[in-house]
């Protein structure tokens, strides 16, 4: 009997380890995250994995080049969370061997844009619009998607503080509907949407390209109507640009941060970033 009982025991403790080995080789991956407030967002779900970003927290996606120090990163990370060859061409032909998620083949970013296009004839009416960190209703699809391609846990606890905060949310944008703003450039399309707030107008379809003269002039005409609260400026905002938006009008300006630079990946606080935005949305609606 007392043998019996010596190996139960023996498989008892032997199944403990081998389960705690893997909790620590899961730990001890390292998952680099393309996008700073994507990297953001792992880590808030998974703060016992080791998630770094590719970019740096003030680093726009926009105008970043791969250095060989980031060529090297890649190799020494267990697997890759990227945006795909049309939005991060860079990465197309390094990710190819490892253990990658190309985040364009689990969700649907592209959206027409007909009013922009009848405007704008120069650029293209279909719009690659990556900002999906910014898309509450993909963040539960992403989430699922890193989880099952680096097999790991289901991340229940911030899910479930998610949940509470889209809950929040939604009751304080409640009654915002008919309030407009002009934001920078469409990274807030999908959160407008899914909050049914209303913007009027971006200044710019693409960041990258310089805003012609004729919009400009449309944008200062909505300024100047009041029908906005207020003009959304984003880091990337070049002051001259604002300054020929709002010269001699009286604009309400609110900071905002699409990509979480005051954010460091390593305190996984992805729903206080959050929480930052539902704030810049209340200073833009609120009279002052």
């Amino acid at each position: 009997m007392y043998r019996v009982f010596f190996v139960v025991l023996l498989l008892i403790v032997s199944q403990t380890a081998s389960l705690a080995v893997n909790a620590e080789e899961k730990s001890n991956k390292t998952i680099m995250v393309s996008l700073h407030p994507l990297a953001l967002l792992v880590k808030s779900a998974w703060p016992e994995v080791n998630v770094v970003a590719l970019m740096s927290p003030n680093q726009s996606p926009h105008d970043f080049s791969l250095k060989p120090s980031d060529i090297q990163r890649i190799s020494d990370a267990d697997g890759i969370v990227w945006s795909g060859k049309d939005f991060e061409p860079y990465l197309s032909d390094i990710v190819q061997g490892k253990s990658h998620l190309d985040l364009s083949t689990t969700l649907d970013f592209h959206h027409h844009d007909e009013h922009f296009h009848d405007h704008h004839d120069e650029e293209s009416a279909t719009v690659h619009d990556p900002h999906f960190w910014l898309n509450p209703l993909a963040i539960e699809p992403i989430l699922n998607a890193i989880a099952d391609r680096f097999q790991l846990s289901h991340g229940a606890q911030f899910r479930n503080q998610y949940q509470q905060w889209l809950a929040k949310a939604r009751n304080t944008l409640a009654d915002k509907a008919d309030v407009g703003f002009v934001s920078f450039h469409d990274a807030f399309v999908d959160w407008n949407e899914y909050f049914e707030l209303k913007q009027l107008e971006k200044v710019t379809i693409n960041p990258e390209q310089p805003v012609g003269t004729r919009h400009i002039l449309e944008v200062r005409k909505i300024l100047a109507s009041g029908e906005a609260a207020c003009l959304f400026v984003e880091p990337q905002f070049k002051v001259r640009l604002v300054e020929r938006l709002t010269q001699g009008l009286e604009v309400k300006q609110v900071n905002i941060d699409p990509i979480a630079s005051e954010f460091q990946v390593k305190n996984a606080n992805f729903l206080q970033y959050y929480d930052q935005l539902l704030d810049r949305f209340i200073t833009c609606f609120n009279h002052n």
